[in-house]
């Protein structure tokens, strides 16, 4: 009977009955989305951030509105060439017979633009990290569940059979076992990589923030 568990991992695996496949299968379904949305996210987060240095850099050295919209316009998607965008629509919308000074109270609309445009990108940032965190809290329930059917089933051979021995209890508590490492192997990357993505999610706000902050003040100039 032991012979069935010598193939490692693997072998418990297979040897393993229908619920506890079921488990792990589960379990496995979680952990290659986690992974997919970690991997994407890594690079999404890396190539925000690394526009968003860029960005406050050019800000700072061009001091011009519209030499930054020149600089950024083949970057649709730069969230930060966003913010120009949005700041030059209101602009447009409120400037009246081509005056080339800002209207006074065209400030505080360019200035709500771009705070709705800092919260949208905002919202497509987090997409998806919400199923992070959902693994890292469900992923241990389900590995638990596993892990009683195993032991249940564990029992239910010592009735059958009579014996406690090693032979019979074996099958059920290996099943508990990998259920168990397996819940836990799914939940720890999802709830490590959640809070590394929060809190670069936050940095890249702040940035955000400053950037809409560098560009309100070549406005007022």
């Amino acid at each position: 009977m032991l012979n069935m568990y010598s193939g490692g991992v693997l072998g418990l695996i297979t040897s393993s009955g229908p619920m506890a496949k079921t488990v792990m299968g589960i379990l496995l379904i979680f952990s290659i989305m986690s992974w997919t949305i970690i991997l994407a996210k890594l690079i999404q987060f890396s190539r925000t951030e690394r526009e968003g240095e860029g960005f406050i850099q050019a800000v700072k050295e061009n001091g011009s509105f519209k030499k930054l919209i020149a600089a950024y316009r083949e970057s649709p998607d730069n969230p930060f060439y966003k913010l120009i965008l949005s700041s030059y629509k209101e602009i447009a919308s409120k400037q009246k017979d081509n005056n080339p000074r800002l209207e006074p109270e065209t400030l505080p609309l360019v200035e709500n633009a771009m705070k709705i445009t800092i919260s949208e990108e905002s919202e497509r940032l987090e997409r998806r990290l919400s199923f992070l965190a959902t693994t890292a809290n469900t992923a241990p329930f389900i590995g638990l569940f596993g892990t009683v059917w195993g032991i249940m089933d564990s029992f239910r051979e010592i009735g059958v059979r009579g014996s406690t021995s090693l032979a019979v209890v074996a099958p059920g508590i290996s099943e508990a076992l990998i259920a168990t490492a397996m819940g836990l192997a799914t939940a720890i990357p999802a709830v490590l990589a959640y809070n590394y993505f929060s809190g670069r999610h936050r940095r890249i706000l702040s940035k955000m923030e400053n950037a809409s902050m560098y560009l309100l003040n070549i406005l007022e100039k």
